[in-house]
């Protein structure tokens, strides 16, 4: 089975349901939806497969677009219609080059592990760089499918937004919000979650793992070992919060590099 369709086998039923769930509840039509964790189209034959998870997106489809595909019973349409951005490097323009912004970290990080140290600029000019293909090759996801209070509240929505319906909407969403789900998915050799304020035994439910926790990072760092699947996954901050903790991308990505 592919990727493709073992993702649909995945995440078709979990979508279901969230419909089913949520239809009633009638939150705004235009409020951003479930975001699904992606692969990038060089992911299959990468020599090992590796993904990494943020937070949350900063905007994404509108509901009634999940809804719309609900209805035609098409969310292989969705999937698909959410996989684009991603595959289209979309990051590069979104990220700016943000000295502690999730892609300039990952991509940084990603570049690192296939050997390549050059300074570079994870931004609109890196599509025109020799390396361009090597960033063709991951998996990307989010702790949190729907968007949590914080980054609503950076977007100016949350002022104007039903409290209650999201709520409602956010609860329902955390089906989605489980790390066994891309496992199962996608079979990635290697996880990188960058999110320490997400509840780790939940994420981490229905997996069978041994847990390290290492004195690195201000006690922030830890990997975990999936026995099923061999997996390691490697647990630490966002690059957001950083600077708090006296770091820069290039010490955290040394740092991680030492324990890859």
């Amino acid at each position: 089975m592919t990727t493709r369709h073992s993702a649909k086998s995945i995440f078709d039923p979990l979508l279901r349901q969230f419909c089913q769930d949520t239809e009633q509840i009638e939150i705004d039509e235009n409020f951003s939806s479930i975001f699904l964790p992606h692969i990038m189209s060089g992911y299959d034959k990468a020599d090992k497969k590796i993904f990494y998870f943020g937070r949350d997106t900063n905007g994404w489809l509108p509901t009634k677009n999940l809804m719309q595909n609900f209805k035609d019973q098409r969310f292989d349409n969705y999937i698909d219609e959410t996989r684009s951005w991603i595959n289209d490097y979309g990051f590069l323009d979104y990220n700016k080059n943000a000295a502690y912004g999730f892609w300039t970290l990952t991509m940084k990080l990603h570049l690192r592990l296939k050997g390549i140290t050059d300074n570079i600029s994870i931004d609109k000019t890196f599509y025109d760089h020799d390396h361009i293909d090597l960033l063709n090759d991951f998996g990307y996801g989010n702790t949190n499918a729907i968007e949590v209070q914080q980054s609503l509240q950076n977007q100016g929505i949350w002022q104007t937004l039903d409290k209650s319906k999201y709520r409602q909407v956010k609860d329902k969403s955390k089906i989605f919000d489980k790390l066994i789900h891309s496992i199962k998915a996608y079979q990635p050799d290697l996880v990188f979650i960058f999110n320490w304020a997400c509840n780790e035994k939940l994420f981490l439910d229905g997996l069978n793992y041994k847990e390290e926790k290492l004195d690195l990072v201000k006690n922030q760092f830890w990997v975990y070992t999936l026995h099923d699947t061999n997996t390691k996954v490697i647990w630490t901050i966002h690059p957001r919060t950083l600077s708090f903790n006296g770091y820069n991308t290039d010490e955290l990505i040394d740092t991680i590099l030492n324990v890859v």
